[in-house]
């Protein structure tokens, strides 16, 4: 009798560590999936336009995540196939246009006022109230399109973005010569930058944020054997630098409302079920 208690205790207690960690390797891949999820949703623009087939950005991280394809995003193009590339370890085996930053534009004129695209946009990003005239928010419009269907009068329509930070045109010296790598320009810059580094950033068309520290003195331009005009370069790679913290701001910005859009509407949809619940079981009139 005393065995088999002491089996079967010990039986009881290998199925209860057994369950244990199953819940812990369970919650563990759950958590790895969560991280892998969260960052390719970093990657996505953000614009919530369901171009890809999902409802949002969010949701087609995790079909990614689960093996979808990684060139459904119009909005991010090559930039974000590449960058899915690079996350995963996988090849899209696909060549994607580069998008076009866009704004949606109200026709004031045509306005109805009815709101409908209100409702439509994903981002909050079209104020108005019924019956009286819209307006787009540029700061906030991703350009994903969906508001452009929900207008019953056509009076809306994309346009290209003017974008704050196109900064000035490459600098123009056709008598330069190519870098020869001497490092006199290094050598002359009064805040120890490596002008030949970024030289190369801005040939290739790259950034560099080391370029912020450039006092644009023009000692590394005077110390050039090869007449490369390197601070005119210098304050390319600076607007170029802020335009694509431009683009990063307007993504965690257009993450923000419409995480905020979805959670005041689930919200709404709790309280109004919580009203049904409370008429239902409210006594009728008659009786």
């Amino acid at each position: 009798m005393t065995a088999t208690l002491i089996l079967g205790g010990i039986g009881v207690m290998a199925a209860v560590l057994l369950s244990v960690a199953r819940r812990a390797l369970a919650n563990k891949e759950d958590a790895n999936a969560d991280t892998v999820v969260l960052a390719i949703d970093a990657v996505l623009p953000q614009s919530q336009c369901a171009q890809c087939g999902y409802p949002g950005c969010r949701p087609y991280a995790e079909a990614v995540a689960g093996g979808e394809r990684l060139d459904l995003c119009p909005p991010g193009g090559s930039r974000v196939v590449a960058a899915l590339e690079e996350l995963l370890g996988r090849d899209a085996n696909a060549e994607m246009s580069e998008p076009v930053d866009a704004v949606a534009r109200i026709v004031e004129a045509d306005c109805i006022g009815c709101a409908l695209c209100i409702d439509a946009c994903p981002v909050d990003a079209i104020a108005g109230a019924s019956k009286y005239l819209h307006a787009v928010i540029p700061e906030r419009c991703t350009g994903c399109e969906l508001c452009i269907p929900a207008c019953p009068v056509d009076c809306i329509d994309l346009v290209a973005r003017s974008v704050e930070f196109t900064g000035p045109p490459a600098p123009a010296n056709a008598s330069a010569l190519a870098c020869i790598g001497c490092g006199r320009c290094e050598g002359a810059c009064p805040v120890d930058l490596r002008p030949e580094v970024l030289h190369a950033a801005f040939e290739t068309g790259a950034t560099d944020t080391s370029v912020i520290d450039c006092i644009e003195c023009s000692a590394c331009t005077r110390a050039c054997p090869s007449g490369i005009d390197l601070v005119g370069e210098f304050g390319v790679l600076k607007h170029r630098l802020q335009g694509e913290r431009e683009t990063t701001r307007r993504s965690a910005a257009a993450r923000g409302h419409s995480e905020a859009r979805n959670e005041r509407l689930g919200r709404q949809a709790r309280e109004q079920e919580a009203q049904r619940a409370e008429r239902l079981r409210a006594p009728h009139q008659w009786q």
